[in-house]
């Protein structure tokens, strides 16, 4: 069997790898000169910094991929017991994460607590066409919709509670809730039945000593040949007996192929063999996302992971990951590094500003939320006009879309983040279900 993988993130790098671990001919085609996708780690001035994807949950699937390319002894693991904050109300507060924390925390009134102890015994719903915030407002309260679940959707997705489905962004909670009544007994079911896993499960937040470009350089690495840098996938079209692919000038046949570029140019490669595909790629929303890197001296540095912005007068960013408080060499011995992120679902107009109000924006917030002097330095902005795929209402029926067409031509996949999750370890997972 010949399967030709489109695209050198890592999804096609781990389809690829998989496919050729079970015997397949693979050919791996890349338009650019590197491999990863958004996963990217560069070196600049002493500071080492993740542009795209900055903190990775090891998952089963992804350890064992860790295991398997000899990775082990690179890899960093963030201390899990490591606080995270939300910054509400002018402040940072902690957040919490036992029963006794939840009692003490500021984020919550007396109120939006009790609401809490409520839950097991709100009245079931029907998660089918609810939006998150719908979802946890009804089962949680408001307090915690506008306080815990809108700025982490802010800060995981760049996107807007009041526009993700549940069920396409978090579809374990709307099992729970149909199949146990409760959030609070569908998570007690899912960790007595969650099977035990044949790696021993990781904790904390995984990257690499040389950041977690790493990975996706690897699996390069253990590719060899069969990736094809600089080659460049024109179009893809049926053929007697599979498919034909228009690779740099010259025609290039394969049994199967698996496109695993992002949803805009997946869509252009299949416009005239599944047009209906084509146009549910091409209607999947992606937001805008400024990352700004900065630097400061070492003596603010603060320990933790960073924080999440609950939206609210005089706060723009989203939130920020103190990064070398995460990871060691991250930032020269007497620097700290923190990486601010802007634009989204909620502030898409962050995307047109120049560098200086950037820095100027990401200074301001910072300062205020770590109450430090405005001492900080830029060391890079970047700009994705499409960052992040977004689940809104309506993304299960553009699935059903582009799984019509993988059945009606036999040998068409597709993968990438906009199906089975936005996260590197969803990513892993789903390109591993070969």
């Amino acid at each position: 069997m010949t399967t030709a993988v489109v695209g050198a993130g890592l999804a096609g790098l781990v389809r690829a790898r998989a496919l050729a671990a079970r015997g397949e001919d693979v050919m791996l085609f890349e338009s650019s000169d590197r491999a990863g996708g958004v996963v990217r780690s560069d070196r600049v001035d002493g500071y080492l910094l993740e542009v795209g994807p900055n903190t990775v949950r090891p998952t089963p699937e992804l350890w064992r991929l860790v295991h398997e390319l000899g990775l082990e002894s690179e890899a960093l693991l963030a201390d899990p017991r490591m606080p995270r904050y939300i910054d509400f109300g002018g402040r940072l507060h902690r957040l919490p994460t036992s029963p006794a924390a939840f009692l003490r925390t500021g984020l919550l009134s007396a109120r939006g607590k009790l609401r809490i102890l409520a839950e097991p015994f709100t009245r079931q719903g029907d998660a089918s066409g609810e939006t998150v915030r719908e979802f946890f407002t009804r089962r949680l309260g408001r307090e915690v919709a506008d306080r815990f679940v809108e700025p982490f959707i802010a800060g995981i997705w760049a996107g807007s509670s009041d526009r993700l489905s549940l069920e396409g962004a978090f579809p374990a909670l709307a099992r729970w809730e149909a199949d146990r009544g409760s959030l609070t007994r569908g998570a007690i079911a899912a960790r007595r039945n969650a099977p035990r896993e044949p790696v021993a499960r990781k904790r904390g937040l995984l990257s690499f000593r040389d950041g977690l470009e790493r990975l996706p350089q690897r699996l390069a690495e253990d590719l060899g040949a069969r990736a094809r840098f600089g080659r460049a996938v024109d179009s893809v079209d049926r053929a007697a007996h599979g498919w034909t692919l228009s690779v740099a000038g010259e025609n290039v046949e394969v049994e199967r192929v698996c496109i695993a570029t992002p949803a805009g140019e997946a869509a252009k490669l299949v416009e005239s063999v599944a047009p209906d595909a084509a146009v549910a790629l091409s209607e999947i929303p992606h937001t805008p996302l400024v990352v700004a890197h900065l630097s400061a001296p070492a003596g603010i540095r603060r320990a933790g992971f960073g924080h999440l912005v609950v939206p609210q007068s005089g706060r723009r960013i989203l939130g920020a990951i103190w990064s070398s408080s995460l990871f060691p060499g991250r930032a020269p011995s007497d620097q700290a590094l923190y990486t601010a992120f802007l634009g989204g679902a909620r502030d898409p107009d962050a995307l047109a500003l120049v560098d200086e109000e950037v820095v100027e924006i990401a200074s301001r917030d910072l300062s205020a939320a770590l109450e430090t002097p405005q001492i900080f330095e830029p060391v890079r902005v970047t700009r994705y006009p499409r960052a992040i795929p977004q689940y809104e209402l309506g993304h299960a029926s553009r699935l059903e879309t582009i799984s019509r067409a993988e059945r009606r031509l036999p040998g068409l996949s597709f993968l990438g983040s906009y199906r089975g999750g936005i996260s590197v370890g969803d990513v892993v997972r789903t390109a591993l279900a070969v």
